[in-house]
């Protein structure tokens, strides 16, 4: 995944080392470029979008023409859909869906409106919830779907049953893995881990319903 129209498009302001580091280390992990910014210089004006420490977003408040993004500290992980919606002037994605390979290792991809925004590798199902959950109560999108493949019984049904613990209402499909494989994905630079794209194929197939979604 790479910026594509956000080169050089997005700033970045945080006074303390912490915040800096956390917000340029995600930017960098979703191959993103970025400037840091110095509240007492001109803004450069090419930038469109202005990331803040949560801290720090009184002084970056009055930009003509720019977004302000106020990064918290749960707001790391939904960063890359934060800023495509700023750049895009819009509050929602019309359609995020997110595609989970269940395994020893558990891959994710996060593609909204067709476009992958994010992606992950799991160990523990409980670490794969959290985030999940956070990506769903952010109602970043008119609808949110999940897409589990089936490739694994054993594992496809402990994050069904985690799930159905810890989301509620959330529309689910079960998707084909040896179908979804043959669906073709773009070519990704830097490419992405296996399980993450095993997870991107299984977001763009369509899958079966799970009757009734993920309910408490």
């Amino acid at each position: 995944m790479n910026g594509g129209g956000m080169l050089s498009r997005i700033g970045v302001y945080a006074t303390r080392a912490k915040d800096y580091y956390e917000i340029i280390s995600e930017l960098r992990r979703l191959n993103l470029d970025f400037v840091s910014l110095d509240p007492d210089s001109p803004l450069p004006k090419e930038i469109k979008v202005v990331l803040v420490a949560k801290e720090d977003a009184l002084k970056m408040q009055g930009l003509n023409g720019v977004k302000v993004v106020e990064v918290k500290d749960k707001g790391i992980s939904l960063l890359s859909a934060r800023i495509r919606l700023a750049l895009q002037g819009r509050d929602k994605f019309g359609e995020l869906i997110v595609g989970i390979d269940p395994g020893e290792t558990y891959g994710l991809a996060v593609v909204a409106d067709s476009a992958l925004i994010d992606y992950r590798v799991f160990r523990e199902v409980d670490d794969l919830l959290n985030y999940v959950k956070d990506v769903v109560e952010a109602k970043l999108a008119v609808r949110t779907l999940l897409r589990i493949g089936d490739g694994s019984p054993k594992h496809r049904d402990k994050v069904l049953s985690t799930f159905s613990i810890g989301l509620e209402g959330v529309e689910v499909e079960v998707v084909d893995e040896a179908l979804a494989s043959l669906t073709s994905i773009p070519s990704l630079d830097p490419p992405i881990p296996k399980d993450a794209a095993s997870a991107l194929h299984i977001a763009l197939k369509e899958g079966h319903r799970v009757k009734g979604g993920l309910h408490v």
